[in-house]
């Protein structure tokens, strides 16, 4: 039997697509620069008007360009401060030029931040935190011929009210006199004491 046999290559032939790909290198990546770590943290309480902001970078940052500001909560007033740069310029100290409002809100932001080899600064770029309220402490009691007296310690400069009541169930605070306390001590006399023993008081930091 005479079988004639195809070439195999000619029966079974079919088209075949070639995708080439080609990748062009677009140059190396550049990490963006993060701040890492605030002290005191964002959202800190309690912090005394004399801390310095620091803020560590990620890495190198460029001093001539990377700037702080600090702002008071309250009046969106600018705060003078004095910067300064350590530890191979990734950590920024940010020295307030006078002490910080007391019990105040704090804001403070990086503006135009950028790493040495120009990188912009990524992530959150400023924060907050609040300062101590100065503290008020009523002292020297004293009676005298059915008057009674004593002191209000208080930080001095902050503004002073003392407050009095008859009742001390009673929520209806009376104004007794509100004053700027230079000295950080004011003493109080109430000659209403003389006629009611039983006043009750208290003082507090503001008008």
């Amino acid at each position: 039997m005479d079988l004639s046999l195809e070439p195999i290559s000619r029966r079974c032939a079919m088209p075949v697509l070639i995708m080439v790909c080609t990748l062009v290198s677009a140059g190396p990546m550049r990490a963006q620069p993060v701040i890492v770590s605030t002290k005191p943290k964002s959202g800190a309480v309690g912090v005394p008007t004399s801390a310095s902001l620091v803020i560590s970078f990620s890495e190198a940052m460029n001093p001539d360009v990377t700037q702080p500001y600090l702002f008071d909560g309250s009046t969106y007033r600018r705060l003078p401060e004095s910067s300064s740069w350590s530890v191979g310029n990734t950590v920024l100290t940010c020295t307030p030029g006078a002490a910080l409002p007391t019990g105040r809100l704090i804001l403070w932001t990086v503006a135009n931040g950028q790493s040495a080899s120009g990188a912009p600064l990524s992530g959150y770029t400023g924060g907050s935190f609040t300062t101590a309220s100065p503290v008020v402490a009523l002292t020297n009691a004293a009676l005298s011929s059915g008057v009674f007296s004593f002191d209000v310690a208080s930080l001095p400069g902050t503004t002073l009210t003392v407050e009095y009541k008859d009742a001390l169930i009673s929520n209806q605070w009376q104004t007794f006199l509100t004053t700027n306390s230079p000295t950080g001590l004011v003493h109080i006399t109430d000659p209403g004491s003389s006629a009611n023993a039983r006043h009750f008081y208290r003082a507090r930091n503001g008008p």
